[in-house]
């Protein structure tokens, strides 16, 4: 088997289990998955949500949401061998804008390597990498952002490597009841994998996020803090469309529930989650069930620490 089929087949391998192929689909879409649990419990809608160090996966206008800074680390589990680690921080610049830095990577080990039908005739790798910076700053009620970041991956002994950019924007209205935002995500360009070219999975998404039920107790203690958040997001290379609707109700400021729904994913659908808060430390959990059966569902991390 020849190189570039082997690299094909690899690409298609180590993205089945966190995003949905198609022929259209782009070899790295491992950066089209939920980065943190907190988003994926909720359907991955978190274009108006993101207001941390995880914005900068998701909306690089959130970095300036906060006048805290944050470091995050988050783990995803999901089958076989394939792993997801991703880790970020956010600093903040002055009293209307924040940095971020971050960093996500995947692998999968041990993929089965077959010349013709029949028993394996060895075994390969697959790893894919994103690091970068970002920067979000506040114009009144208006937050904008922007990001860059180098993407590689390796299949075999061959890679690539390139440069994309995200942009986004936050909008606070209705007595900053409501947000609305809105993200361009992996514009840019890879280099040939041996020869075959990987597209990036460049992404458009819009949303909006409200918070329908707040009990506020005397000392402004938020009792119960409800919030709802619908994102639409459109992959260009694949010519997808999808809607992701997420739920979170937060209680005493510590306990949070989470659950969410992804339409038209071959993989995805029902997310749910838990997040419990105490002091500066928050951890998040997620489980994604996957519909086609992967053995289990998969499962997402995430630590953050706030000073």
């Amino acid at each position: 088997m020849s190189v570039r089929n082997i690299s094909a087949i690899a690409l298609l391998l180590a993205m089945v289990i966190p995003s949905q192929v198609s022929a259209q689909t782009s070899g790295l879409a491992f950066l089209e998955i939920g980065v943190n649990a907190e988003a994926a419990a909720m359907g991955d809608a978190h274009v108006t949500s993101a207001s941390n160090a995880f914005s900068v996966f998701w909306n690089p206008a959130g970095l300036a949401s906060q006048t805290t800074n944050s470091g995050a680390l988050a783990h995803h589990i999901w089958v076989a061998d394939d792993r997801s680690y991703a880790g970020a921080v956010r600093l903040g610049s002055g009293s209307s804008g924040g940095f971020g830095l971050f960093v996500l990577a995947n692998a999968i080990d041990e993929i089965e390597q077959r010349d013709r039908p029949g028993p394996a005739t060895g075994s390969f790798s697959a790893q894919y990498l994103t690091t970068g910076i970002g920067y979000g700053r506040t114009l009144g009620p208006v937050r904008i952002g922007a990001s860059i970041k180098y993407v590689s991956e390796k299949v075999l002994e061959v890679s690539a490597r390139g440069y994309a950019v995200d942009l986004g924007t936050q909008v606070e209205v209705a007595q900053k009841s409501v947000v609305l935002g809105l993200a361009v995500t992996n514009l840019g360009k890879m280099d040939e994998l041996s020869t075959v070219e990987t597209t990036l999975p460049t992404t458009v998404r819009g949303g909006v996020s409200l918070y329908p039920f707040r009990m506020i107790m005397e000392d402004n203690t938020r009792l119960v803090n409800s919030t709802l958040a619908v994102d639409v997001s459109y992959n260009e290379p694949a010519k997808q469309t999808r809607v992701h609707i997420g739920a979170g109700a937060e209680v005493v400021e510590m306990l949070t529930i989470r659950a969410g729904y992804i339409t038209n994913d071959a993989l995805r659908g029902l997310t749910a989650g838990l997040g419990l808060a105490i002091n500066e430390l928050r951890f998040d959990y997620a489980m994604i069930p996957f519909e086609n059966g992967f053995g289990g569902p998969g499962h997402i991390m995430s630590l953050m620490y706030t000073w």
